[in-house]
């Protein structure tokens, strides 16, 4: 093995692990959009009103 590294797979691992942890933060940030989008409907129809007068 002249001139190459062996794959580390703990590396591997870690990748994994940090996608792993994106895509729970993208269903947490996705729920939490669901949740509070009627809220946030009212804010942006509030926001319009104030800026139509």
């Amino acid at each position: 093995m002249e001139g190459k590294t062996p794959v580390d797979n703990g590396d591997e691992q870690d990748e994994q692990e940090a996608a792993e942890r994106r895509r729970e933060r993208r269903k947490l940030i996705g729920q939490l959009l669901i949740d509070w989008s009627p809220v946030l409907a009212g804010v942006a129809n509030l926001v319009v009103q104030h800026l139509s007068r």
